[in-house]
């Protein structure tokens, strides 16, 4: 376990708690999570009213990965596997999400993550780490990367997005559908995404039944579809939160920045990748031409790879701009 005393330029403000998953009146992990697929320690932090899982393996240069909805860090256990020789992994479920709980404010998902996402950053005392962000975990960890930019060394910035989605006719459409009351209401009483996702979610294979049940079994609890929920209506009523994130990023445009993105994306098909370029220049893009919204589902060796060279590669100096589209990662110079 971790030393306490890391929180302790935090707790003067809020109430900090680092708990490990075999002490007494902690949380038990549940039995759907399989000891030989995540066999990581779970440990959870109490900070603000919320109690965030995360699990935080290995020593060295800091990573701090936050998974997008509706997956947890179960979502992050390749590269922990690969990676944890030569660096501290820790990775942390969205608030509410995962083995996450918090309390929930409608339509301000965003907002509230960045807060606790923040707060546990200065719990743990994290300083010159890499944030590894996907998809809906991306605006929320980005706006708390903002606040304290010079804690930043590094980005990786997979299949996610930081201005309002309705700028796009395609995505308009989707968050029109999917932050509407009528969807919410199929969505939580039928658990809808995230069924869709363990029987689709990859874009070749099947999730294995051990997959199945760590990725579905969150959803088993009423509160997990709400939170759910509440994040895709934030991606219609935070939209000034995205449009003001674009700009404050720009602290970052010389920050070396890593994007991995599916080639099947529907993000990347509408052009984000190129937006994110001329967003942070300082950049190495890779396409995974096999995977789609969950790369780390459908090339997780390919994802580990790339992050690892580019982790390597930028320890001390950061290479310029360049796109690498193959399957196995060959390189244009």
């Amino acid at each position: 376990m971790r030393s306490d005393s890391h929180s302790s330029g935090f707790s003067q403000e809020l109430p900090v708690q680092i708990l490990e998953g075999a002490a007494k009146s902690t949380p038990k992990r549940p039995i759907w999570v399989s000891e030989e697929a995540f066999p990581f320690t779970s440990r959870w932090l109490q900070v603000d009213g919320a109690n965030l899982h995360f699990v935080d393996e290995g020593e060295g240069p800091v990573l701090l990965m936050v998974p997008g909805s509706p997956l947890w860090s179960f979502m992050y256990r390749e590269p922990i596997k690969a990676l944890r020789k030569e660096f501290r992994c820790i990775a942390v479920d969205l608030p509410g999400l995962g083995l996450s709980e918090a309390p929930m404010e409608r339509g301000k998902a965003f907002s509230r993550n960045a807060d606790w996402l923040h707060g546990f950053v200065q719990a743990l005392d994290l300083r010159d780490f890499t944030l590894v962000v996907h998809a809906t975990a991306g605006p929320s960890a980005l706006e708390m990367a903002t606040r304290i930019g010079d804690r930043i060394r590094r980005l990786v910035i997979s299949n996610t997005f930081a201005w309002p989605l309705d700028e796009y006719p395609m995505m308009s459409r989707f968050v029109k559908i999917v932050s509407s009351r009528a969807f919410g209401f199929v969505n939580v009483r039928f658990n809808l995404l995230p069924r869709i996702l363990t029987r689709f979610g990859r874009q070749t294979g099947r999730f294995s039944v051990t997959e199945k049940a760590a990725v579905g079994g969150p959803f088993r609890k009423h509160e997990a579809r709400l939170h759910l929920q509440n994040l895709l209506l934030g991606l219609r009523a935070e939209r000034d939160l995205f449009r003001s994130l674009e700009g404050r990023l720009s602290v970052f445009r010389s920050t070396p920045t890593l994007f991995l993105y599916g080639a099947h994306d529907n993000g990347y098909k509408a052009g984000f990748l190129e937006r994110w370029q001329r967003l942070l220049p300082n950049c190495r893009a890779v396409v995974l031409p096999n995977s789609n919204h969950f790369p780390l589902e459908d090339e997780p060796q390919a994802f580990t790879a790339a992050l690892q060279e580019w982790l390597w590669a930028t320890q001390a100096a950061s290479p310029k701009s360049r796109v690498l589209r193959s399957r196995g990662l060959s390189r244009e110079a």
